[in-house]
């Protein structure tokens, strides 16, 4: 099993499905790492992509997309233009941020489609026996491979936008206490505050329904039967929360540290198979990730 992997005793067999730009950093060190210690990890990107690419210690597949480097880069504009601040009411930033978005959402959905309806390469990945599936869950190409292969997920990530990855895993995340994406709150609001960052959160559902709706359908169609992406995300069996002194505050059960391994807090106790997964925080925190 790839948990003994971990603990040192043998080598394991890993699957890396990341996603692009800033979120590549955190995955690409940790398959750099496993890699480095004897492991064998496989990553698998669209043929392009920002930055994703080949390294020392993994290998790499590619597929194709039906896109080419200038339409990546209209793509891109636009997120910058989402990250850039302005002084706007908060109801128009979130109205502004949605509509550029969509275009990000759409461009997503392209290129998890070429991956998941790529027969061949499934059916290669298939047949490679992985132990785990790495992945980062806001898209959740990870996921559905992982449900379909039949082995357990490992998310990294910081967060989702509307918070499914708090209500998923069943952890307490208390508007009142944590302040919700494109407020700009800190953990210390007045109450003014705190009442708007309890309507943002009441608008999280809808949010998440608008994000995902797409993805509940693709998941349909890769995998023949009925499940949610809400219900691939409680599926997964440990959590490694890349947490940024500048961009986090602390919430329960997550002390603000730079990283920092967790369960799945709805059924309290990893899944049998990979309960020694929870070490890997400690691996990776004593380790070199450059």
């Amino acid at each position: 099993m790839f948990c003994l992997g971990i603990l040192g005793r043998f080598l394991g067999n890993l699957l890396v499905v990341p996603m692009d730009g800033s979120h590549w950093v955190g995955i690409k060190a940790i398959a750099q790492e496993m890699g480095r210690r004897g492991h064998r990890v496989t990553v698998v990107i669209p043929e392009l992509s920002i930055r994703m690419g080949p390294g020392k210690y993994y290998d790499t597949i590619t597929y194709p997309v039906p896109y080419d480097r200038d339409y990546m880069d209209f793509v891109m504009a636009s997120h910058k233009d989402i990250l850039e601040k302005s002084a706007q009411p908060l109801m128009e930033k979130i109205k502004k941020r949605f509509g550029q978005i969509q275009k990000i959402i759409s461009f997503i959905h392209t290129t998890a489609e070429s991956l998941l309806f790529n027969s061949s390469l499934i059916s290669h990945l298939a047949q490679q026996n992985f132990d785990a599936v790495l992945t980062d869950p806001v898209v959740p190409t990870g996921l559905l491979i992982a449900h379909k292969l039949g082995i357990p997920t490992i998310n990294l990530l910081r967060g989702v936008p509307c918070s499914l990855d708090m209500k998923a895993s069943g952890c307490p995340s208390p508007p009142s206490f944590v302040p919700r994406f494109f407020t700009g709150f800190t953990d210390r609001m007045s109450f003014k505050e705190r009442l708007i960052n309890t309507l943002v959160a009441l608008l999280e559902p809808l949010f998440c329904r608008l994000m995902y709706w797409h993805f509940d359908q693709i998941a349909y169609d890769f995998l023949e039967e009925k499940v949610s992406v809400a219900e691939l995300f409680a599926e997964s069996a440990i959590w490694l929360l890349r947490i940024d002194f500048t961009l986090e505050f602390p919430r329960p059960l997550m002390p603000n540290v730079v990283l920092v391994g967790g369960i799945n807090c709805k059924v309290r106790n990893p899944l049998p198979e990979v309960r020694h997964f929870y070490q890997i925080s400690n691996l990776f925190r004593h380790s070199s990730l450059t």
